[in-house]
């Protein structure tokens, strides 16, 4: 997906503070201390701007405050108070002070816009719409109020209706970029990439040292199937900054995509370079390792994203196939469960046949539970055997429902019902190759048992490991005598 915030303004000096700020803001504070906020007011308005342009809020946010007690009715200060509100995530408030702007200079359009801007961040949109009208009104060819006009039905949605404004604002301003940066997203959202693609490429002549830009253009590319010209404009993009990450993620993935597993590695050690924890681009690499033969070292990369995420079911699965490979097939069984059991196992995902947990009255479950410590299970209905094999589960008593499961097999019904509880139970107990087991003879005897498994567990039914656990079908796997 593409770089969407709530807004993207390009801005040189982006993350490049003022070497002078830090003393500049002690400074503002002395002056404030002192009480000389009014004889340093063009100095304090000047941090003000260079605090807002180095994103330090908070501290343009106390001097304006502080000079707003000096001078009340600056309709400026409190439309720059709403402003820092905004960005500090303070919607309500920094209405409430832009609404105090408006009271001092009604027909101040920046201001209405303002306003515009922060009811549309709460999903005000016939006020925000109110506010706009308002605005056009008194200047019918401002750019900025087609703008967010633009933005406001983007947010909605209606992305025909937004683009509509966005090309208003480039009709007044053809060089007004974060219109045809907004307009591309429309196009991408709204799933029309040739039209995306379009927008991105007049964008990038306004902007053509956009790193973003080239970014969201390579996704645009890779989703109309031009993978040589998405790999340029990635390679553009980390051109303009070596520390995109996610550029470098994107070339990994094209990379391997096309078979060119070398630079996808290189790409992916480059993410992992710049972000050292990214679980994901190991994840990858292994996956590359594996299809390349070298499985010592594709463990060892999805020990490193399992150490990041230890509920990434998929490196389990990768991990274990690897293991199977290599024939230690007790770490693969292994792998197998861990991944079932951070792929979650809930009753809805083992319950194959729920007309067998039906038909019994929930208060007689309810007085069985109390009693399971002393329960003797020599009753002949197999349904609320099941239930009781059930109870026994929740409360953690594992031996107990096996062996209630085990006295439903023996009358000869519910078969593969209980060969797939089983399997969960044997799973829940950490003996994965029982657990394979039953799960593969409620497979052989009853095909629903397979959709219900596929359904739930879609990613490990899929999965190579599974796949290759499968073939050793029940008649190839013992009947199980080891734990594992």
């Amino acid at each position: 997906m593409s770089f969407f915030d709530e807004d993207y303004i390009e801005n040189d000096g982006e993350f490049l503070e003022s070497k002078h700020l830090g003393s500049r803001i002690r400074l503002s504070k002395k002056i404030i201390l002192e009480g000389k906020a009014i004889l340093n007011k063009n100095f304090l308005e000047e941090v003000i701007e260079q605090c807002v342009e180095n994103y330090r809020f908070k501290d343009a946010l106390h001097i304006i405050d502080n000079l707003l007690e000096t001078a009340p009715y600056d309709s400026d200060l409190w439309m720059k108070k709403g402003i820092c509100l905004v960005e500090l995530n303070q919607n309500r408030r920094a209405l409430k002070a832009i609404e105090h702007a408006q009271t001092l200079d009604p027909v101040d359009v920046e201001i209405l816009i303002e306003k515009a801007s922060i009811q549309i961040n709460m999903k005000d949109y016939d006020e925000a719409n109110k506010t706009l009208e308002q605005a056009l009104k008194y200047e019918p060819q401002n750019e900025f109020i087609y703008y967010r006009f633009g933005k406001l039905y983007q947010q909605k949605g209606i992305f025909n209706k937004a683009i509509e404004f966005f090309d208003k604002v480039v009709e007044i301003d053809p060089e007004f970029s974060d219109a045809l940066f907004q307009k591309a997203i429309c196009y991408e959202y709204d799933s029309k990439s040739a039209l995306a693609l379009d927008a991105y490429d007049k964008y990038l002549q306004v902007e053509p040292d956009c790193e973003v830009g080239w970014f969201n253009r390579g996704i645009v590319l890779e989703q109309l199937g031009r993978f040589d010209e998405a790999i340029n404009s990635y390679e553009l993009a980390v051109a303009l900054d070596d520390l995109f990450s996610d550029a470098w993620f994107n070339l990994g993935n094209l990379f391997a995509d096309i078979g060119k597993n070398e630079k996808a590695i290189e790409s992916f050690l480059k993410v992992i370079k710049i972000e050292k924890n990214d679980e994901t681009a190991f994840y990858n690499l292994a996956t590359i390792y594996e299809e390349q033969g070298n499985l010592k070292l594709a463990i060892r990369y999805y020990n490193k994203a399992i150490k990041v995420d230890n509920e990434y079911h998929e490196a389990f699965l990768g991990r274990g196939y690897c293991y199977y490979l290599l024939g230690r097939t007790k770490y693969a069984l292994k792998d197998f469960r861990i991944a079932l059991a951070t792929n979650y196992i809930t009753e809805e995902s083992w319950c194959i046949e729920k007309e067998a947990l039906e038909g019994i009255d929930e208060k007689d479950i309810l007085e069985l539970y109390s009693l399971l410590p002393e329960l003797k299970l020599d009753d002949k209905n197999p349904k609320l055997l099941i239930r009781i094999a059930e109870l026994y589960t929740k409360v953690n008593s594992l031996d107990s429902a096996i062996d209630t499961l085990f006295k439903v097999l023996s009358l000869k019904t519910y078969q593969a019902l209980c060969y797939y509880g089983l399997a969960k139970l044997y799973f829940l107990k950490k003996r994965s190759k029982h657990g394979l087991y039953y799960l593969l003879k409620s497979f052989v005897i009853n095909d629903k048992s397979v959709e219900v498994f596929a359904s739930s567990f879609p990613s490990i039914f899929t999965s190579k490991l599974f796949k290759a656990l499968l073939n050793d079908s029940p008649f190839k796997i013992e009947s199980p005598d080891n734990n594992f």
